[in-house]
């Protein structure tokens, strides 16, 4: 333990500066180039890609790229296009090796992982889950990794509604790092709640968020959510600056979403249909603590939640003439319908909000050029897509 950057580490989520100790002493193999937010780091695409052609196979241990190779029946390797990119059809999974791979100096040392895909990625309604070599679960890893397994590391995905587009060095997914049981390090209290959620209305906040369905006013007209449009052949690609960092062209949001509005604060869930909206609830995270959010319930009623992903540190912070301010930000739902209509009701709770401990804190003041690409966000899409243009 002496020789571990780790040896004065308190239990709890692990900051960029802890991480990049990690990477950059071989705890994480080939990490040296990923981006580092406050409390997680991303994961970024290798070369191998594989079709599931019977579907999604769950973890099982140990073995899982010998099965990928092996098992033809399963999963089938997929050449990348001339240009090096590749089309993902809606409803069909891939697995794509990740460059990355927990390196066997980390045995033996307490550092769990826990992943979720980005938020870019949740909003185009697309499933991105983690597979750790050794693990007999999605989206992270514990001690019990290296009884079988190597430590590599898998992304499926799933793309639920639209044809997207990827290629290797992207980043669909990232992984958040625990010293420690993650669950030894959450925090809670009604004081917490307080500290770090506001509501335009003033009402008592706890650890859950609700949706808020009030119109926002848009050029084209007054909506509480987005709708995605179904059968769409032009592709999106999910990365927003080319090989030589400049911005790429953004998709047109009109092409492949609509306005909804609600009526007298209810908000028509269509079967089959994919929405977005937000929530009642505004964050400002506090340097010492990071938030995982889940689904109240993966399915309410005949509706499936699909959000569950990371807050960071500064979330909710706003810079303004050089100076700081905690103004607080609205977090997403993705929410789809099943086989019938539903009706969603203002302020009905739908995610839960788990707190944890930063192992150590993060940087006071938050990097104007590391804020959220969503911290001024009220209702808004992926970064794929330019958005629609407000009457504000």
């Amino acid at each position: 333990m002496s020789s571990s950057p780790c040896q004065q580490w308190i239990p709890g989520a692990l900051n960029d500066r802890q991480l990049k100790q990690l990477i950059e002493n071989g705890y994480i193999k080939n990490a040296e180039h990923c981006a580092l937010d406050y409390s997680s780091f991303d994961l970024s695409l290798g070369n191998d890609a594989y079709e599931m052609v019977e579907g999604s196979v769950k973890p099982h241990g140990g073995g899982y790229e010998k099965f990928l190779k092996t098992q033809k029946k399963y999963a089938k390797k997929v050449s990348w296009e001339s240009n090096g990119e590749l089309v993902l059809k809606p409803r069909k999974t891939y697995v794509f090796k990740l460059k990355e791979s927990l390196s066997a100096k980390i045995k033996g040392f307490p550092i769990y992982g826990q992943a979720t895909a980005k938020s870019s990625v949740g909003r185009m309604d697309i499933l991105a889950r983690l597979i750790v070599d050794g693990m007999h679960s999605y989206e992270g890893f514990d001690e019990t990794v290296w009884r079988h397994g190597s430590g590599a590391m898998f992304l499926e995905v799933t793309s639920m509604t639209f044809r997207v587009r990827v290629k290797p060095g992207i980043s669909l997914s990232q992984l958040r790092l625990f010293y420690g049981k993650p669950e030894e390090s959450e925090l809670r209290g009604a004081e917490l709640y307080q500290a770090v959620m506001r509501r335009d209305d003033q009402k008592k906040v706890d650890e859950c968020l609700r949706v808020d369905v009030s119109n926002v006013s848009f050029e084209a007209k007054d909506a509480a959510a987005f709708k995605a449009k179904v059968d769409i052949e032009e592709p999106v690609k999910l990365w927003t600056k080319n090989t030589a960092g400049k911005p790429t062209k953004k998709a047109d949001p009109a092409a492949y979403w609509d306005l909804e509005a609600s009526v007298n604060r209810r908000f028509r869930i269509k079967e089959r249909s994919f929405y977005i909206l937000r929530s009642k609830e505004k964050m400002i995270l506090r340097p010492g603590i990071c938030v995982y959010c889940r689904a109240i319930d993966e399915t309410i009623g005949e509706m499936r939640i699909h959000y569950a992903g990371f807050v960071h540190p500064h979330f909710g912070y706003h810079i303004k003439s050089n100076r700081v301010v905690e103004k607080g930000t609205p977090l997403i739902f993705e929410v789809r319908g099943h086989d019938v209509d539903v009706v969603l009701n203002d302020d009905e709770p739908l995610a839960r909000l788990q707190f944890y401990r930063m192992s150590q804190d993060c940087s006071e003041v938050p990097a104007k050029s590391r804020l959220s690409a969503y911290h001024d966000q009220t209702l808004r899409l992926s970064q794929f897509f330019d958005q629609f243009p407000t009457t504000d």
